[in-house]
């Protein structure tokens, strides 16, 4: 994994746990949070990031999950 997807998975990971997320297995909950940064990822290839609030949309994406 390079750095960026890593961050975006930290990310993903606190927001769903400020959430209270826990499906009971922590290790089904990480592949899941795994899959969603790289979904993320591949969606936001081309948004310039320097326009649009990295922390708003990634709050967006996890909070669409969760609620899905």
């Amino acid at each position: 994994m390079n750095n960026k997807l890593l961050e975006t998975l930290a990310d993903i990971a606190y927001h769903a746990g400020q959430q209270g997320y826990y499906t009971g297995d922590s290790r089904a909950d990480i592949n899941t949070f795994i899959y969603w940064a790289h979904e993320f990822e591949k969606q936001h290839t081309s948004t310039d990031w320097g326009a649009t609030d990295y922390m708003l949309e990634i709050e967006r994406y996890v909070m669409t999950k969760l609620t899905n």
